[in-house]
């Protein structure tokens, strides 16, 4: 047994991005794999007005499993699980940088900056394809998101 093909996957994720939206969150990411003769299929929710909570994956979990059975479109035993993107979240788009303007971040990028492969600073502005990292009191530098490979927050204790 194997991962869903091309128009299943379509169709599933036409019917997460309907259900999630519905709730009035975003879907952030849509995965499914096989494991021990199920299909496991990950759904990834965000909000922006606030941190998600456990009865938003429980409501969206309910919802999406009666309209996967309603629709059948899993034809095979397959487990359901809905979480949020935690913590950590990645930073995929300028968007999400001015989104968490202030939090801490953790860059890598595909080549030197500022002689270093990695940066770690506070989000400041956005500006034409760039984002403001401050990477201590005195130093602030444009980070081209092009050059960025992956960017994360950074959890805060």
């Amino acid at each position: 047994m194997g991962q869903l093909d091309g128009p299943k996957v379509s169709q599933l994720q036409e019917i997460a991005e309907a259900v999630v939206k519905d709730n009035f969150l975003e879907l952030f990411e849509l995965k499914n794999r096989p494991q021990g003769g199920k299909l496991v299929v990950t759904v990834v929710i965000d909000k922006r007005t606030g941190p998600i909570t456990v009865e938003d994956c429980s409501v969206v979990s309910r919802d999406l499993e009666k309209r996967l059975d309603e629709l059948d479109l899993i034809e095979t035993a397959y487990l359901l699980e809905v979480s949020s993107p935690g913590l950590d979240r990645p930073l995929r788009h300028l968007e999400d940088c001015e989104r968490f303007k202030g939090r801490t971040a953790q860059f890598v990028f595909h080549e030197l900056m500022e002689g270093q492969m990695t940066l770690q600073g506070k989000l400041g502005e956005v500006v034409e394809g760039k984002v403001e990292v401050r990477l201590d009191k005195n130093r602030n530098i444009l980070v081209p998101f092009a050059a960025v490979k992956s960017a994360r927050l950074v959890v805060e204790l």
